[in-house]
């Protein structure tokens, strides 16, 4: 600004400013004065090591009552550090390591090998070498933890534990490596993955979480050998719904593979702790557990003082054994309490456990203190942010009338055309989310799908718009052919990046991020034609009613952002990349029914 008042006194104490700035960046990096001191309601205290990358804050805090350090992620949760002599373990860290409920499956199958997905502070990787396992594999997703903490600054904590010989990690994201790994292993284990991180927005239950779906289960059944298993914790409610989820969807994967009776592939057990805080571990084997298998099972359920949820044969009554035996799961998980029925990649939201008919109830009864409304309080959020974006979208039709006296344009046709606006506003919007939330499978992190599918989308919308004068011109044919081409290329890609995005799921990370944005480019570059298209022929249509088209426009973004996440929740991602395109069918109609554009009208000059 100073440069275009031409004042040299001005551009000066900017240019000074500025380099002000970047050198008090430079030195709070490494001698922090602006800091986090506080996250999530809570104070971060104790943090003696911090350090950032592109999708969580990593901080490790010392408990003294402990007497242990442990790793917080995103200021809630947490994994700790498992400090273990192995060749003399104390009774309590023999009872730590193999009497509580992530050790279950190293009491059926002790000395397995093991693939550990998120071992974090490495308890589960501690607890396979109590066991007498001697080859295990462990992925982490976070190179902070895995590499930084665990392996390079302070391997001490852990006595060197991701430093052994028999114990191998990898950095990758933990399908990704499921589905390129030619090894079988005896058990497949992950002991409370996933984050918290969305809770403070209270977006835990919209949070895609694709370690968790029948797609998941069924990669993983298919890497364990004959006699293996996979083992997963989670949080024990009452009445269950996240382990009882879990054992549906397990189900499905289960048949989809060809195994019938079900019922003898499961064995449940339920640490002791408080309603909401005990854990809840999952055991499903590839063929049917034998009585030996249970038999050791039962034995260390007692041993720890758990209580056995679910034993194949055994005469223990309740919503785990109605659904395993029952005739039929798909009416008993319709009747069910919460939403227990399976989730598959195309609607990967396992921790959203309301049904849809209970939800108007949860956002009356349910109390603030319960893990339900923790988790599941974003849902209701979502549709009080529709209603706002309704309402707001209302108040862009009605305040310019009401206070700059400015009306929808009156002459014929020019009102009906405005629609092509919306259509094409929502319709983007709807598959630029869907494109997101479809692609967190394939990069690994909703963070690398946030940056990579919106450059792509932006990049080749930008591209799209600046040859849209070139290619299209003033020809309605063409438009018409472009926006059916934008119908046809999001259905295309919706139904195809299904099936290839998990076939290559495997691939390293730099040729997924080039994959992707091929696979986008195309339909980006049509999708940034219609926009700045259908402006041009509005300014010479009626140049006054341009400001409505991007007003309306920006207003069917929001809507459609909304919308997004409601239809991907409900219906599923492929279905809201359809219905996007759909809503650029929509446009289409508005431009076969539109009359020709009528003389010129003396008016804005269109910059974009």
């Amino acid at each position: 600004w100073y440069s275009m008042a031409g004042s040299v006194t001005g551009r000066g104490g900017s240019v000074a400013l500025a380099l002000a700035l970047v050198a008090f960046l430079t030195y709070n990096q490494h001698y922090p004065v602006i800091d986090i001191s506080h996250a999530k309601g809570q104070t971060l205290a104790h943090e003696w090591f911090v350090k950032w990358n592109n999708f969580s804050r990593v901080a490790v805090v010392h408990k003294a009552d402990e007497g242990r350090d442990t790793i917080f992620i995103d200021a809630d949760a947490s994994t700790a550090i498992a400090d273990f002599d192995f060749d003399h373990l104390a009774p309590r860290d023999r009872h730590d390591l193999l009497e509580q409920g992530p050790s279950l499956p190293y009491a059926v199958r002790p000395g397995a090998k093991t693939l550990i997905i998120g071992p974090g502070g490495g308890w589960d990787v501690a607890r396979a070498l109590a066991s007498g396992s001697h080859d295990i594999t462990g992925v982490e997703i976070n190179p902070i933890i895995a590499t930084t903490i665990m392996r390079e600054r302070f391997p001490e904590l852990s006595r060197g534990l991701y430093l052994r010989p028999d114990v191998h990690i990898f950095v990758e994201d933990g399908r990704s490596f499921v589905r390129r790994s030619t090894d079988k292993y005896q058990v497949l284990q992950a002991t409370l993955v996933d984050t918290w991180a969305a809770t403070a927005a209270g977006a835990f239950a919209l949070s895609e979480n694709n370690l968790y779906t029948t797609d998941a289960f069924r990669d993983y059944l298919s890497h364990l050998t004959g006699d293996g298993m996979v083992a997963v914790t989670r949080w024990g409610l009452d009445p269950p719904r996240e382990s009882l989820r879990l054992v549906s969807l397990a189900m499905e994967a289960l048949s989809q593979l060809g195994e019938a009776d079900a019922w003898r592939h499961f064995i449940i057990g339920r640490e002791p702790g408080a309603p909401g805080w005990a854990r809840d571990t999952v055991l499903i084997s590839r063929k049917p557990f034998s009585e030996d298998d249970i038999g050791r099972a039962q034995a260390l359920v007692s041993a720890a003082g758990m209580t056995a949820l679910y034993l194949p044969g055994r005469d223990v009554r309740n919503q785990f054994h109605d659904l395993l035996h029952s005739p039929n799961p798909d009416e008993y998980e319709r009747n069910y309490t919460f939403d227990i029925t399976p989730v598959t990649d195309n609607r990967p939201f396992f921790f959203y456990s309301v049904q849809p008919r209970d939800l108007w109830t949860f956002v009356r009864t349910a109390s603030h203190d319960t893990a339900d409304y923790k988790v599941n309080k974003a849902v209701p959020l979502l549709f009080g942010l529709m209603g706002v974006s309704l309402v707001a979208t209302l108040l862009i039709l009605l305040l310019p009338p009401l206070v700059l006296g400015t009306r929808l344009p009156r002459q014929r046709g020019v009102a009906g055309f405005l629609l092509y606006f919306l259509f094409i506003g929502a319709g983007y919007i709807l598959i630029e989310v869907g494109l997101i939330q479809k692609f967190v499978l394939f990069l690994g992190h909703p963070t690398y799908a946030l940056t990579v599918v919106i450059f792509s989308m932006l990049i080749s919308s930008g591209v799209g718009s600046g040859l849209s004068r070139r290619a299209l011109g003033k020809d309605e044919g063409r438009l018409i052919k472009v926006l059916g081409s934008v119908a046809l290329l999001a259905a295309l890609l919706a139904l195809v990046a299904s099936w290839l995005l998990g076939a290559l799921v495997w691939l390293p990370m730099a040729l997924k991020v080039l994959i992707t944005v091929l696979l986008i480019a195309p339909l980006g570059l049509v999708m940034g034609m219609p926009f700045p298209t259908g402006l041009e022929r509005l300014e010479e249509w009626h140049a006054p009613s341009v400001r409505w088209a991007w007003s309306l426009n920006a207003a069917a973004s929001v809507l459609g952002s909304v919308g997004a996440l409601v239809c991907s929740i409900y219906l599923g991602l492929i279905q809201t990349l359809i219905i996007g395109g759909l809503f650029y069918l929509g446009a289409l109609a508005v431009v076969g029914r539109a009359r020709s554009p009528q003389p010129a009208v003396p008016g804005m000059v269109l910059a974009k």
